[in-house]
């Protein structure tokens, strides 16, 4: 018996230990990342108004951020692999200067990034509202017809739109890892997927008064009316289109490409499409997202004979699609751009440099019919909207909106 007993608590005793010893091999581990923030010649820490720098575990989606003003930050993170974000903003008597970079790095040790602050892009022509989400009217089928894009001028004078290119960057459903890298940076130079289209005009035909907006739509049509259709309320998730588009500014008229599913609003002009490079039904961005741009061409460079110049065209970097050429639009041309990503956390892919979008922007869900909306930062006296353009599109728009094309907001966010 005494026997018996004794061997009962040796098997105890080695069970708690094998437990602990499981127990010891399922803790996680966390390594630091220090970030180093290499700001411009003449600028320090000091002098920023606001800063953010974001960590973003690309398998989970969880992020780590800190608002302190800093040269150096560190993060305690488990392994993986992680998009670094940075965006610093200077306000200089009332003139804002933002500053930003962005890197993916894997941290499976003590790892230390230097991150290099550039002055991002400005330009009075932005992005207001992008609705891309779609719906399902019968629950089934999504709706691809209804998307539009909304370019709102942000500055206090007339900016004409003329020579302006408008553009998705070339990429699978935006899932899909960019292929336009270069010594592993994202290129300075965007190439085009789907279509591209432009204001061709004469240098002021297409002019935006400040704090005013045009709206480009898929299909300029009542997309409510048109979904009521097919709308079958008696299925869960069937929804209404939220928008009427019948008198949006311009429309994207693919009839010379697809006939069978396109119709011409004679009420509403249509954009010149520059170039084809697949085959899509719509111009419209896919559920999952991916990166738009807006550029100016310079002055002088008609957008039709840009998209015909060889020179313009290469093929991926990366060696697929061998013989396939893109037309490519260098960042120096770019006002605005935004990486809009999927909702999905672990399909996530950044398309544009820091310099365009330090950030990024999702929906909740898919099939929401909602959009993605800039934040308005300040309201001037005369009742002018001045849109936050911190070139950081996680902080500079409001996702899951309510669709307003062509209105513009009176309240800051």
């Amino acid at each position: 018996m005494k026997k018996f007993i004794h061997a009962l608590c040796m098997l105890v005793m080695l069970t708690g230990l094998a437990a602990c010893s499981s127990d010891d091999d399922n803790v996680t581990a966390y390594y630091p990342l220090t970030v180093n923030i290499e700001l411009p010649e003449g600028i320090s820490a000091a002098d920023l108004t606001t800063a953010s720098v974001t960590v973003t575990n690309v398998q989970t989606g969880r992020s780590y951020s800190s608002q302190e003003a800093m040269d150096t930050y560190t993060f305690q993170l488990d392994g993986g692999t992680y998009n670094v974000q940075a965006s610093m903003r200077i306000n200089d008597g009332g003139t804002i200067t933002s500053y930003n970079a962005s890197r993916e790095i894997s941290v499976y040790d003590a790892t230390t990034l230097q991150l290099q602050l550039q002055e991002a892009l400005s330009g009075g022509l932005i992005f207001k509202e992008v609705y891309y989400s779609m719906v399902k009217p019968n629950g089934k089928m999504p709706y691809m017809r209804d998307q539009f894009f909304e370019i709102y001028n942000n500055s206090d004078e007339v900016l004409y739109l003329d020579n302006c290119v408008l553009g998705l960057l070339e990429g699978t459903q935006g899932i899909l890892p960019t292929a336009w890298m270069e010594n592993g940076e994202i290129m300075d130079k965007y190439a085009m997927g789907y279509y591209t289209v432009a204001f061709v005009g004469t240098g002021k035909q297409y002019p935006v008064e400040p704090g005013k907006s045009v709206v480009i739509a898929s299909q300029a049509l009542d997309h409510i009316a048109e979904t009521q259709k097919m709308y079958d309320s008696s299925v869960a998730g069937a929804k209404l289109s939220p928008v009427n588009l019948a008198n949006a500014d311009y429309e994207v008229c693919l009839i010379d490409y697809k006939p069978a599913m396109s119709i011409d609003n004679p009420d509403v002009p249509n954009m010149t499409i520059i170039h084809a490079a697949g085959t899509g039904n719509y111009f419209s961005l896919p559920f999952s997202g991916n990166a738009i741009i807006l550029a100016k061409l310079p002055e002088g460079v008609d957008p039709i004979a840009y998209a015909k110049d060889e020179s313009n065209f290469m093929e991926r970097p990366d060696g697929n699609y061998a013989g396939t050429e893109y037309l490519m639009i260098p960042q120096e041309y770019v006002l605005d751009g935004i990486n809009i990503v999927n909702s999905d956390a672990s399909k996530r892919t950044i398309r544009l440099r820091a310099e365009v979008d330090a950030g990024s922007v999702s929906m909740t869900e898919n099939y929401s019919g909602l959009s993605i909306r800039r934040k308005v930062e300040s309201i001037t006296d005369d009742g002018r909207a001045i849109l936050k353009d911190s070139n950081n599109s996680s902080a500079d728009f409001l996702t899951d909106q309510i669709p307003t094309p062509g209105i513009i907001p009176s309240t800051v966010d």
